[in-house]
């Protein structure tokens, strides 16, 4: 029976949607570190994160009390409950400037698991300290212990979030201590993790692995980029999380419900960083341009070379350049889609991509003509460097041509003025 009722609020908090994803805030934040608008206007906060959509709110037991009646109900959010208390962010962290200084780390069991359940809570969340000293680490691993035990007794799910903290957690250090951490709370007996991101796909897919229980990602320091939330959200979920606890990045935000609905899109409708942005899905796309933002930079240029093996050096097989008309002026040139290289082709060699609608080529039907390339209006249509053999023929070149990064165009993704940006194509000739 145990089992079935822990089992149960692990549906409320990760299968809402029936996916098995979960997008959290936290809101924890008031009793360890300094008086922000946040904290203070954290009802308001509270429901405007519901209004969008939001499936958990991580919050302290005082603020679980205070706002009961907005976690009532099939259609309220799930509550999880802070349990444990910390000074670390009072210890110098650059995120706090208003707080009464500490010198030490502490930290404290504040609930047991039969007072978060008359809180109405969820599931709980708990600390676990390592790379501070000894010391903190074994009386974590201990109270941690405890925690899973009072936990699994009153069917109450814990979800523990290792942290990599103190003089031995450095940049060289700091992902193998997570996930060093992350298997730790799994061998304590942890049902959930939320955990910071470790900074790139491949490793965190590889903590993702070794945790083998569903795992929250944090959305660490506040940004005044939204995007990058959501773009550490998207990258998360690519290597397997199974949900956010995202805290600063929306209790700061100054849309904390548009926020929220942006990343309940990208959790349960599978959207890009920039469907959410942009609020839908386009079945087509096509790249513009805003000339007078143009640095001539090239990272565009560059982006480009990165997202297509072609083993070349340098940016010679970009399928795009920028001009300069004038000294002090820049113009990007790319595919505009004009057809011109699909109509004078004689071979119908190329055609339209069914799926991304860029332009496609049929390398089988090439003979390297060279029709395309002369007509292409922006001069964006290149010759590759290397030959290339299929069915006994071999050809000296091929024609290399934006494919528009399958849908996802690296050079407007890393523009970062918008001189090169995306837009929706409607109508294809």
């Amino acid at each position: 029976m145990m089992q079935n009722g822990l089992k149960t609020r692990m549906d409320r908090l990760f299968n809402r949607k029936g996916d098995g994803r979960a997008v959290c805030v936290a809101a924890d934040h008031g009793y360890m570190s300094d008086v922000t608008s946040n904290v203070v206007k954290l009802r308001s906060i509270t429901e405007a994160v519901i209004r969008g959509g939001v499936d958990g709110i991580l919050m302290s037991p005082g603020q679980a009390m205070r706002l009961s009646d907005l976690y009532q109900g099939r259609s309220g959010p799930a509550l999880i409950v802070r349990a444990d208390w910390m000074n670390m962010p009072r210890l110098g962290s650059s995120n706090v400037t208003n707080a009464v200084p500490q010198k030490r780390l502490f930290h404290q069991k504040i609930l047991t698991a039969e007072q978060a359940l008359a809180l109405g809570a969820t599931a709980i969340t708990i600390y676990l300290f390592l790379g501070y000293d000894d010391g903190i680490e074994a009386n974590g691993v201990k109270s941690a212990a405890k925690f899973v035990s009072e936990c699994h007794k009153a069917a109450l799910p814990c979800i523990m979030e290792p942290l990599a903290f103190g003089p031995h957690a450095t940049g060289a250090t700091t992902v193998e201590l997570l996930t060093l951490g992350a298997r730790m709370c799994v061998e304590l007996g942890a049902d959930a993790l939320k955990i910071p991101y470790t900074g790139d796909v491949d490793s965190f897919a590889h903590l993702v692995n070794v945790s083998q229980v569903p795992v929250l990602v944090l959305g660490g320091a506040r940004s005044d980029n939204e995007r990058d939330a959501l773009e550490l959200f998207a990258e998360g979920l690519e290597a397997g999380c199974k949900g956010c606890l995202m805290g600063r990045n929306v209790t700061k935000s100054p849309d904390p419900e548009k926020l929220i609905h942006q990343m309940v899109q990208v959790a349960h409708a599978g959207f890009t960083a920039d469907e959410a942005l942009r609020g839908r899905r386009w079945e087509k796309l096509r790249l513009k341009a805003a000339p007078a933002k143009c640095t001539g930079c090239d990272l565009c240029v560059t982006a480009c070379v990165g997202a297509h093996d072609d083993r070349t050096f340098g940016n010679f097989n970009a399928r795009l350049h920028i001009d300069t008309p004038a000294l002090g002026t820049h113009k990007v040139m790319f595919c505009t889609l004009c057809k011109k290289c699909i109509d004078v082709c004689p071979t119908e060699a190329l055609r339209w991509h069914p799926e991304t609608a860029a332009v496609e080529l049929l390398v089988e039907k090439c003979t390297a003509c060279d029709k395309c390339v002369d007509i292409c209006p922006t001069k964006v249509v290149m010759k590759s460097a290397e030959g290339i053999s299929f069915n006994g023929t071999t050809l000296p070149w091929y024609p290399l041509i934006c494919d528009l990064c399958s849908g996802d165009p690296a050079c407007a993704k890393i523009c970062p003025t918008g001189a090169v940006f995306m837009d929706e194509r409607i109508k294809i000739s």
